[in-house]
């Protein structure tokens, strides 16, 4: 009985809302009507003037970030790897794996496991230039994995993919920290 009550209160609550909206809008004439429309549009014209403005400024910005990027791996890749400091990490990213071309169809999976496990237990206190050297000893891995890809198990493959993704996430992870950096570097300028 509420029930039957309620809906009966609630459909003529809005029946009646939407016949004071009807007869209020019978009391504009046409060119009111037009003129409301007018500076509506006008004031909808002006607020996506400005988001568009702010939306070119921002996309300035980013590519400004971007380019600031580029210029900063460019000059770390010319300062080059120093032999003592990539041996120092191939030994520690690498453990007993360290020598890659001893890898063994095997063995190479869990080279992998232990590089991804150092990279996780040391990604948050590495800097760029810590980044550049695993992403060079990255490459050495996944070099030795096209040399004997035909002859590792499928279960291992599998496993080695898996890696291969997690690396790339956490290294993609790490350049969005540089380019959120830099754009913080630039808002305070």
């Amino acid at each position: 009985m509420k029930r039957a009550s309620l809906f009966s209160n609630t459909f003529f609550c809005l029946a009646f809302l939407s016949g004071s909206f009807l007869f209020s809008a019978c009391d504009t004439t046409p060119r009111e009507r037009k003129e409301i429309a007018a500076r509506e549009i006008d004031q909808l014209d002006e607020k996506a003037s400005a988001a568009a403005s702010k939306t070119k400024e921002e996309l300035k910005k980013s590519r400004e970030a971007l380019a600031r990027q580029r210029e900063e791996r460019k000059l770390r890749e010319a300062r080059g790897t120093t032999a003592g400091k990539k041996a120092q990490m191939e030994k520690e990213l690498l453990g007993d794996y360290y020598l890659l071309s001893q890898a063994t169809p095997e063995n190479l999976k869990d080279a992998y496991v232990h590089f991804m496990e150092q990279v996780r237990a040391r990604r948050k206190v590495w800097t760029l230039e810590d980044w550049d050297y695993a992403n060079a000893i990255y490459k050495q891995l996944n070099d030795r994995e096209k040399q004997l890809h035909d002859d590792i198990v499928l279960r291992h493959a599998t496993k080695i993919k898996a890696l291969q993704a997690e690396y790339l996430a956490l290294e993609n992870s790490a350049d969005l920290k540089d380019y959120q950096r830099i754009k913080k570097e630039q808002a305070g300028n």
